[in-house]
């Protein structure tokens, strides 16, 4: 038989017909065909032991990439039931006992959905358990982001009420549980796929799907498609990073001083949990596979880190969209937060900085919708540069300060000339002492503050980041391992000779 599909040749000797390809288990023996839909995260798993057959992956894109029109036909591949082997290995047990199916068929069904063509039923039940799997999966990302929070950054613990009240309400405001949700969003698909066959192909029909299963609920072309239909719904009305919008929202109704760059930062570096995780999802919640197809990976990991000013602004429209009336942000919390790291005199500063701000209230300091708006902690760092030109006479370029020095060698007179001479600065007057020592402040504080990310440090942070965050859950052979393990020995070796 041709193949017409494309696939790799088979590793073991196989050939492969119509898009299937043969392989044979190394662990268990039993020699099945599969199509590529058979495909777990890329990988074929044995249908008797459960094996993973890391040798070969399928590298098929998703058919609903490619908008083909016209009708389009599938047919269900026979094959004779194998009798599996009486013995079961002990390094790959069977994670869930075999069940016979109602009806006995000659299409057995991958192992990403449950037995029985029947148990998923129409796409609104589908839906159902997709929404469902989903939303318990971010509230307990959430959770965990929440415990993080207050036993590693000392957070108050009123955090965690005011999330889980943001949280309820925030998803009853976006009507994901309404009964015609599923309805709605497989409407919505429909209407865009003819609004862009029309664009396209003018009076061109849109692609209409033929399906032979008759015994069948939702064929599994079909089904595939309307999981991932439901998926993108979910993900845009409640996106997997609104979890870290929810955690900084609370902690600002909180008056903590907690800043949309520490929750950027702490999720960059795996300290808050949102890159990796998913991983952590089926710990807690139980295998998706009896409840979801779609596994914690396809569901719950993030493609990037939201920035800072996306995060505020995410962090507002929450607030805009359940009806909050949010204070502005604690000015004296975060002003007295940044003069400590800068190293600076918080009791000749501050007051003068809420002066400042109990003065102006400017905009900027509460919370906004708009991702163009200029940042409410730049605003607060504003107002204590204004602060600092006045407590310490700076106005720029040094010209104001030498037309004061000018007009004061002009009039004869010294304002610390009336001063006991003990308490005289030595080198000039009060003022430019005072600049002159914060100047330099500032510039041992920048070093201080501006400080790289944790796994920038060396190759052997950056790597260890890249296997535990940025690709978790990804299991290597053990030469592999050994391989890894020498070029890291190899590493050291080059930095004890050549030290930087």
């Amino acid at each position: 038989m041709d193949d017409v599909g494309g696939a790799s040749p088979d590793h073991y000797g196989g050939g492969g017909g119509g898009g299937s390809i043969r392989l044979v288990c190394d662990n268990c023996g039993a020699a099945e065909e599969y199509n590529p839909d058979d495909a777990e995260d890329g990988f074929f798993s044995c249908r008797q032991c459960s094996a993973v057959h890391t040798s070969t992956q399928a590298t098929a894109a998703d058919p609903d990439d490619f908008h083909v029109t016209g009708a389009m036909s599938f047919h269900r591949v026979s094959q004779a039931n194998k009798t599996p082997k009486s013995r079961t290995p002990a390094p790959y047990p069977t994670p869930y006992p075999t069940r016979q199916p109602p009806a006995a068929t000659d299409f057995e069904e991958p192992r990403d959905f449950v037995t029985g063509a029947e148990a998923w039923g129409e796409p609104e039940e589908l839906g159902a358990r997709v929404r469902w799997r989903y939303m318990q999966g971010l509230q307990v990302i959430l959770q965990q982001q929440l415990e993080v929070l207050v036993k590693r950054y000392r957070v108050g613990a009123l955090v965690c009420g005011l999330a889980g009240t943001i949280w309820v309400r925030w998803v009853a405001t976006s009507k994901v549980f309404d009964e015609i949700w599923a309805w709605k969003v497989l409407a919505e698909d429909e209407a865009a796929q003819r609004l862009k066959c029309s664009a396209s192909g003018g009076e061109q029909k849109p692609q209409e799907v033929k399906c032979e299963w008759g015994d069948e609920a939702l064929p599994r072309k079909d089904r595939r498609r309307v999981e991932f239909i439901f998926l993108r719904s979910l993900r845009m009305m409640l996106p997997v990073y609104s979890t870290l919008s929810v955690c900084f929202l609370a902690c600002h109704i909180a008056r903590e001083a907690i800043l949309p760059t520490d929750i950027y930062r702490w999720a960059m570096e795996g300290k808050l949990p949102y890159m990796a995780a998913f991983t952590e999802v089926d710990k807690l919640l139980g295998s998706s596979v009896k409840h979801c197809p779609l596994s914690a990976r396809q569901l719950f990991r993030p493609v990037r880190v939201i920035g800072t000013w996306q995060l505020e602004a995410a962090a507002g429209s929450i607030a805009q969209r359940i009806g909050l009336q949010l204070p502005s942000v604690n000015f004296y919390a975060i002003a007295q937060r940044y003069l400590n790291e800068l190293s600076l005199p918080i009791e000749r500063i501050l007051p003068h900085a809420c002066r400042i701000y109990e003065w102006a209230l400017p905009a900027e300091l509460w919370l906004s919708s708009n991702p163009l708006r200029v940042p409410t902690r730049v605003c607060v760092m504003a107002i204590l540069i204004v602060a600092l030109r006045v407590q310490y006479n700076i106005n720029g370029q040094g010209i104001w300060e030498e037309i004061c020095e000018t007009g004061r060698n002009a009039d004869g007179s010294d304002p610390d000339a009336n001063l006991p001479p003990s308490k005289r600065p030595e080198g000039g007057t009060s003022e430019e002492f005072g600049t002159r020592e914060l100047l330099c402040t500032l510039a041992s504080a920048y070093d201080k503050i501006d400080v790289a990310h944790d796994y920038s440090k060396d190759l052997h942070s950056y790597l260890k980041y890249c296997k535990d965050i940025v690709f978790p859950g990804i299991a290597c052979s053990v030469e592999e391992d050994h391989l890894v393990e020498i070029f890291q020995d190899m590493y050291k070796g080059r930095e004890v000779m050549h030290p930087v």
